[in-house]
């Protein structure tokens, strides 16, 4: 595992995600880039999901915001998460098991989380057009 900040349109041939850097949001893990993160640079198509789902957890938990800096726009130091994922990825080696069980729950709360958010973005759009049919 290989993390450091990401330059924008840096070609990357490895497997990768990113991490966001700034914000309230910061270690969240992301599939695409953006201007303030950073990238995990991974061996194996394999290491990248778990690692992937390995910085989705902590920044669920909220290991991250003990780190946070900055009076205005709080960000997170690069070596900072480096040392969260080192404390975190010596933890789970020794339970690789209920660490991959985890993960799966997580992916399967991920994706009802995400048809639940779908849901309530037509349930919105259905209030205004309610409204704007009675109005118009």
């Amino acid at each position: 595992m290989l993390i450091k900040c990401y330059k924008l349109n840096q070609a990357i041939s490895k497997p990768h995600f990113f991490i966001l850097s700034k914000g309230n949001n910061s270690g969240k893990p992301l599939d695409t880039a953006c201007p303030n993160c950073f990238v995990c640079i991974c061996k194996t198509e394999e290491e990248k999901q778990q690692l992937y789902w390995l910085f989705y957890g902590l920044w669920q938990g909220l290991f991250f915001q003990p780190f946070l800096t900055g009076s205005v726009i709080p960000f997170v130091r690069i070596d900072d998460v480096k040392k969260v994922a080192v404390m975190a990825l010596e933890k789970i080696t020794s339970n690789q098991e209920q660490f991959n069980k985890n993960i799966s729950i997580l992916q399967l709360l991920d994706d009802k989380s995400k048809v639940i958010m779908e849901q309530i973005k037509l349930i919105k759009q259905t209030k205004k057009a309610l409204m704007y049919q009675v109005l118009k």
